[in-house]
């Protein structure tokens, strides 16, 4: 290239460069907003989030991303709520359609900012207190309908992103795994028949997890610690993946003495494993049955240990477990036990304990609360160990007493203990745990042997249970096809991997109780703030304000299916209401859906006034059509520096031809 030609490259080059970045000024100074959205990291939610941001372009919204770890990002939820949206998924619920700890002004995970001053915010938490209420089950699943698109409708908190779908793996040679049910219920059904490639024990079942923090079911947020407490704990009130109450557990019966007041009734003969303390425990330890009385961990209460086979599971304990979670200053969801309001042992029968109900204690009158026995499917906790001798008296929300029980006590040492040697009444002991390698769990040899599938009498064939530190879900399936595991999830494999008719592996698929969303801070301008209170001109929506207008174009602008595609290979599935997908019954399907739509998308913002004046919403495309062409002010001038660009470079051009052609006819 001669000098000149490079000169003219340079030019063109700075010339170009310069228009890019113009033009991303400008489009930033005429963006109709300019938002921050928060997330954490690790996982998908930051890879939504830019996807996200994409989108909103389009309709003139700029997004700032801020993704951070997650103790401070749980910091911004809760204290600064320094954003305008966020991204979150949330799990383990999804039992009941009673969710307002998440959806009520007072609730504990309120990271929307509802109040219930905002147009339809006092509507919607009336409703939801008298969903808990209804006991004819048809019209409280028409009455949560009605809400669900009340909320999605008229206040639009969120924007639902997806629920996940699990995939799980076991070798062929498993047998009795039902994945619904969780390898904890499908344990005592589970045996192997014959070898798997790898495998080198019949009596071992191998899986994949994480390093462990606290195993106190308080503090549980992870779940390979959901896991291992399933393995050690029995609830109070076995569930099917169904959501029926079983008695196929400790709590083998209940009657309704009266209205409102319930006793239950405990089976007999079934006892607290050893307080073996495995803080000090690693694979040289001798077996746990020769751990000498004085070396198990004593009671806060009374000193007392538990050896296995003197400390019998009591009412005591369901009482004692019920009010740990009732009491607001040990749990900050309390309020899912408000509804909790008298609960004690029978005084003939230690077997046996009475709860009544109030469901809404804002009443004078006693209501029902139709989840409460969804409410007792906690993990038994020991009132001899936990439980203080203090005469120091506390209250739950609905108002029961709690002798014992202080704010203090989460520091005592026996309450710190049980966060790292948690011992219960269930299938499996802690044996001892390494870090950043593995957990052992040792079979009960004292468990009260009922399966939860069928009800009948069944035994553990596995003695230990080794949970695997594998963090990274393509370590652990690359493990689990060398046959080093039993079980596996194939939720981040299958981009690579997806053969689930392989005859050696067995696959099982189902929705998970979980689900992600995008959600909004409606206490911020634009969003929300005081557009929550300002209602449209606008012919046909005049019963909406300018902030759920905004809120409708975000949702309507945001193309889930095309993400899902991208991110998921379409196999997670688009959510579509304020409940998880999971709460079947009440789920409602024929709600309000935000299906990617670019021209509602314009309509809604039009309706508000914020819409680039120049251009008529006509001119848009709908949905099935990629980003349109925004012709904003910086359009404009990107389109005159282009134009400008163009003829410099043509005169260059044509000034050096004419110079060439001069010379050569000399």
């Amino acid at each position: 290239m001669s000098r000149k030609g490079k000169i003219i490259t340079i030019i063109l080059i700075l010339i170009i460069s310069f228009q890019i970045s113009f033009t991303q000024e400008a489009d930033a100074a005429d963006a109709i907003a300019n938002l921050v959205l928060k997330t954490n990291g690790g996982g998908v939610r930051p890879d939504y989030a830019l996807f996200i941001v994409d989108y909103l372009r389009v309709i003139g919204i700029e997004v700032e991303i801020k993704v951070e770890e997650w103790s401070v990002f749980l910091g911004a939820l809760t204290l600064t709520h320094d954003y305008d949206m966020g991204i979150v998924s949330i799990s383990g619920g999804g039992d009941s359609p009673d969710m307002r700890s998440l959806y009520t002004e007072e609730g504990q995970m309120n990271i929307f900012g509802l109040d219930k001053a905002i147009p339809y915010g006092n509507q919607s938490e009336i409703m939801q207190a008298t969903g808990v209420t209804i006991t004819d089950l048809p019209a409280r699943q028409q009455h949560y309908y009605d809400w669900q698109q009340l909320m999605m409708d008229k206040i639009i908190p969120m924007l639902p992103l997806y629920a996940q779908r699990m995939y799980v793996a076991t070798w062929a040679n498993t047998r009795g795994y039902e994945g619904r049910w969780g390898i904890d219920e499908s344990l005592p059904y589970m045996e192997y028949d014959g070898y798997h490639e790898g495998q080198t024990s019949l009596s071992e079942f191998n899986i994949p997890g994480n390093n462990w923090g606290d195993l106190f079911p308080l503090f549980i947020n992870d779940e390979t610690e959901e896991i291992i407490w399933d393995f050690v704990s029995e609830p109070v009130i076995q569930y099917s993946p169904d959501l029926v109450p079983l008695t196929t557990g400790i709590i083998y019966n209940w009657v309704e003495v009266e209205e409102f007041h319930y006793k239950f009734y405990l089976r007999d003969n079934v006892y607290w494993n050893p307080s073996y303390n495995i803080a000090e425990r690693d694979e040289g330890s001798n077996q746990l049955s020769t751990v000498p009385v004085e070396q198990l961990m004593k009671g806060l209460k009374s000193n007392e240990t538990s050896d296995g086979y003197n400390k019998q599971v009591s009412a005591k304990d369901a009482v004692f477990t019920l009010l740990i979670w009732a009491n607001n200053l040990l749990n900050e969801e309390s309020q899912s036990y408000e509804w909790l309001s008298d609960l004690y042992v029978d005084p003939l029968d230690p077997l046996a304990f009475h709860l009544h109900i109030d469901g809404n204690p804002a009443t004078p009158q006693n209501e029902h609360y139709v989840d409460f026995l969804l409410r007792m499917n906690v993990g038994f906790l020991p009132e001899f160990f936990l439980n203080s001798s203090r005469s120091d008296i506390t209250y739950t929300d609905g108002g029961v007493e709690c002798r014992g029980l202080y704010p203090e006590i989460v520091e005592t040492p026996q309450w710190s203990n049980y966060s790292d040697s948690a011992f219960g009444c269930g299938k499996y002991m802690l044996d001892y745990s390494i870090k950043d390698s593995i957990t052992i769990l040792r079979r009960n040899p004292n468990w009260f042997g009922i399966g939860s599938i069928d009800g009948n009498f069944q035994d553990l064939d596995f003695d230990t249970i080794n949970v695997h530190v594998i963090p990274n879900e393509i370590d652990q399936f690359n493990e689990f096809v060398e046959g080093k595991l039993d079980w596996c999830s194939l939720e981040k494999v299958r981009k690579w991997y997806y053969n689930p008719w392989d005859p050696i592996f067995n696959i099982q698929t189902f929705i998970t109780d979980s689900m992600s969303f995008l959600f909004f801070n409606l206490q911020r301008p634009f969003i929300g703030g005081a557009d929550n209170f300002i209602y449209l001109d606008y012919i046909g929506k005049e019963t909406y304000t300018v902030g759920i207008a905004v809120r409708k174009a975000i949702c309507y602008a945001i193309n889930r299916d095309e993400m899902n595609q991208e991110l998921h290979d379409g196999e997670y599935l688009v959510a579509h209401s304020v409940l998880y997908p999971f709460t079947a019954y009440y789920y409602y399907n024929d709600i309000i859906k935000y299906n990617y739509d670019l021209r509602t998308a314009f309509e809604w913002l039009g309706a508000t006034g914020y819409l680039v004046p120049d251009i008529p919403i006509e001119t848009y495309p709908c949905c099935t059509t990629p980003s349109p062409i925004k012709t904003t002010t910086a359009s404009y001038l990107s389109i005159i520096v282009a134009f400008v660009s163009i003829v410099i470079v043509s005169l260059m051009t044509i000034r050096i031809h004419i110079r060439k052609t001069k010379r050569k006819m000399n």
